[in-house]
C-alpha cells in the first residue's frame, strides 16, 4: 500500500462523500463479484474524479500569493 501525502489524506473525506450515492444506488450490500463493468467503471471514474478536485481544492488553498 503507497503512503498518502497529507494532502491527499485530507481528500479522502471528500472522495467517500462522491462515492455514497453510487454506492447507494448499486447497493451497499451487493459483493463486489457481482458488480458489472458499467459499476465498476462509474466508481473508478467517481473516485478520480473526486480526488482530482478536492486536491486541486487543496492546493488552490495553501498557494502563496505571489
Amino acid at each position: 500500500m503507497v503512503d498518502f501525502t497529507e494532502e491527499e489524506t485530507q481528500a479522502l473525506p471528500a472522495v467517500m462523500r462522491a462515492l455514497a450515492p453510487e454506492m447507494e444506488r448499486i447497493g451497499w450490500d451487493r459483493p463486489l463479484c457481482q458488480l458489472t463493468q458499467n459499476d465498476m467503471h462509474r466508481l473508478i471514474v467517481i473516485t478520480i474524479e473526486a480526488f482530482r478536485i478536492e486536491l486541486a481544492e487543496i492546493a488552490s488553498q495553501s498557494e502563496i500569493p505571489f
